[in-house]
């Protein structure tokens, strides 16, 4: 699947103030358009849009499967002119908030009428934000979710705000969605919560993807992109199916990514409550480099 990024909004207000001292210059976008919910085949993914025509922006959520992880994607005009070297923090509001990413890579986004925004695609994290020194993170509650009610993205002394409101509900929506996506699989949502080991890598994930696999064509324009995989892995390790969910850039990145992770990862296999092996699966992302080393991020399950 090639996932191209769309902004399509009825917006209704945007306000400059300074709402964070922290902040020098704080640009506030209230809601445009109610939580969509797109319950697909392969994620499960919030959209919701804020700002006004002249000043659009598109939040999107979205979840390979359960769990407190999810990929956080913001587009917004405020964005453009941005480079992945940029120095840049996804925080949670109210207030100063939590630092909840700081890793993303950018996208084009086409918009009604012509033209592009750019979009930021953030890193897997959790609402406690991504682990750090090897230390594991708590369990995000859904009184922590409720709570949230702004997203923050800063850079320099410039910073967007995108007025949410409270996360709560959209959360359980959320939930209902990946359980769903479990029973698709052909796997027990219930079995895969209660996991007392999820699959772990037996080879290193940056060794699965060779370096010069950037599908080089000379008649195309190269770009940097991103690729998402889900990863099936049956009761004795191996890798019994591979799908592309998300797609940022060439189409051809879809078959780089599967024909070299099916044929290369090798797992230990999930373990059940009892310690039982059991088929269960993992998510992995690419990052694709324009003639240069592309880096492999494996993304273990939490």
């Amino acid at each position: 699947m090639n996932k191209a990024l769309s902004v399509s909004l009825t917006a209704t207000a945007i306000v400059a103030m300074n709402a964070t001292p922290a902040m020098a210059k704080t640009t506030v976008l209230t809601a445009s358009s109610p939580w969509q919910m797109n319950n697909g085949a392969d994620s499960c993914s919030l959209k919701r849009g804020f700002g006004t025509p002249e000043n659009p922006a598109l939040l999107e959520i979205e979840r390979l499967g359960p769990g407190d992880r999810f990929y956080a994607t913001i587009t917004a005009k405020a964005f453009n002119g941005l480079a992945e070297s940029t120095d840049l923090t996804l925080t949670t509001g109210p207030g100063a908030g939590k630092p909840v990413a700081d890793r993303f890579t950018l996208a084009d986004a086409p918009i009604e009428g012509g033209g592009k925004l750019t979009a930021l695609i953030f890193s897997a994290t959790t609402w406690n934000g991504f682990p750090q020194d090897g230390r594991p993170l708590a369990p995000v509650t859904p009184d922590q979710e409720a709570g949230i009610t702004s997203l923050i993205v800063s850079w320099g002394d410039e910073a967007v705000q995108l007025g949410t409101g409270s996360l709560g509900k959209a959360m359980v929506a959320m939930r209902e969605c990946t359980d769903g996506l479990v029973r698709a699989w052909g796997l027990d949502p219930v079995q895969q919560a209660s996991l007392s080991a999820p699959p772990t890598p037996r080879t290193p994930p940056e060794s699965w993807i060779a370096a010069n696999s950037y599908p080089y064509d000379p008649d195309k324009r190269h770009r940097p992109g991103l690729t998402r995989a889900r990863l099936l892995v049956d009761a004795s390790g191996a890798v019994s199916g591979c799908k592309v969910v998300d797609n940022y850039g060439d189409p051809a990145f879809s078959k780089a990514a599967c024909e070299q992770m099916t044929s290369k990862a090798v797992f230990s296999p999930a373990l059940d409550r009892a310690g039982k092996p059991v088929a269960s699966y993992y998510d992995a992302s690419i990052r694709w480099k324009v003639r240069r080393p592309m880096k492999q991020v494996g993304q273990r399950r939490r």
